[in-house]
């Protein structure tokens, strides 16, 4: 099974993705209890799946609570805990297959005119954060598609300024596209730097920013539109060469805007091996697009713990892709709760 969702990844799906996913969660029941627990209960057999959206859903919230993972684990991540509440835990067998992802994906959204452009990543480094997911990403990142003048300015105190201005200096002397990989937190704290010693940089032409992770835990919410005229007035970066990434802990993959092929800001769209739904939080059913739920994911990768998520984030579906909405509050989380308790109950 694994090697079918590794081809299917890095060369395009073989057979229907109906027919990878009953594959998928068959795996899965084998293999994780409490999933098969859900699934009997719910009389559910895999063998009867006939589509990907009949495969039962496993609330991000069981990720803080149960150990999900269809063999022994090779990676431990661990969500970042910003909102104050129980940190998720994704135990991962194959994180070959987080790479692999990263691979077929990150280069049509973010390099799609080829390239290793110099990356400057303003988030921790996986000497620092070991268990970070993110941090795993961006050393992949620059290990893979990085030139050898990309660098980390994150410390353990946050962002190194002096470094960042250091290398930013030195890439407007190059005059040579580069890409900064930000959370919107560090992009923050960098802008304020650089305003404090009112430094401007002008960066040359078809540099990028991939921007990734919100704003939970701070007091303040800086929007899109105000983090890109910082940017462009901070850096001569425009709002076009923003790429904006979804991705969480608890998933292998990752969905992107297409901004840098003239798509729209904010609207986030997922490589061949995913799919979304977006649902009513209290019935689940599928709504149209437009209208607010709760945002459901399908991802093949996550063969190693569950390819079927109910993210606790709000989204609307428009076109071939959705638009994140905030947060789920509390009551709009009632059927998320129960599920977790079905799986807990299971285990």
């Amino acid at each position: 099974m694994l090697d079918a969702i590794l081809a299917a990844i890095t060369n395009g799906p073989a057979e229907p993705f109906d027919d990878l996913a009953r594959a998928a969660f068959a795996f899965q029941y084998e293999r994780i209890p409490a999933l098969r627990d859900l699934a009997d209960r719910r009389g559910i057999a895999p063998a009867a799946i006939r589509s990907w959206r009949a495969v039962p859903m496993v609330p991000v919230a069981a990720f803080r609570r149960l150990e999900l993972a269809a063999g022994q684990p090779v990676e431990l991540f661990r969500s970042s805990g910003t909102s104050g509440g129980e940190r998720s835990v994704h135990h991962h067998p194959f994180p070959g297959l987080y790479r692999a992802a990263i691979d077929a994906s990150f280069p049509a959204f973010c390099l799609p005119h080829g390239g290793r452009p110099p990356m400057l990543a303003l988030v921790p480094p996986r000497s620092q954060v070991t268990d970070s997911s993110l941090g795993f990403m961006v050393d992949h990142l620059l290990t893979r598609f990085g030139d050898p003048r990309s660098a980390y300015a994150f410390g353990p105190h946050g962002v190194e300024a002096a470094a960042a201005r250091s290398w930013l200096a030195a890439r407007q002397r190059d005059q040579a596209p580069v890409m900064l990989l930000a959370t919107a937190f560090a992009l923050v704290d960098l802008l304020a730097a650089l305003a404090r010693y009112g430094l401007r940089f002008r960066l040359a032409p078809g540099s990028t920013l991939f921007l990734t992770g919100g704003f939970k835990g701070r007091q303040r919410e800086h929007t899109l539109a105000e983090l890109a005229a910082g940017v462009a007035e901070a850096l001569a970066l425009p709002a076009e060469g923003i790429v904006e990434e979804y991705g969480m802990t608890e998933l292998t993959s990752q969905g992107y805007t297409r901004t840098l092929l003239g798509g729209p800001p904010g609207l986030f769209v997922l490589p061949h091996w995913m799919r979304f739904r977006v649902l009513d939080p209290e019935s689940l059913e599928e709504l149209p697009p437009g209208e607010p739920g709760l945002l459901a994911l399908f991802d093949l990768a996550n063969l190693g713990s569950a390819v079927h998520l109910l993210t606790e984030d709000l989204a609307l579906a428009e076109g071939e892709g959705f638009r994140l909405a905030g947060r789920a509050a509390g009551a709009q989380l009632r059927g998320c709760s129960l599920t977790v308790e079905e799986l807990a109950g299971g285990a």
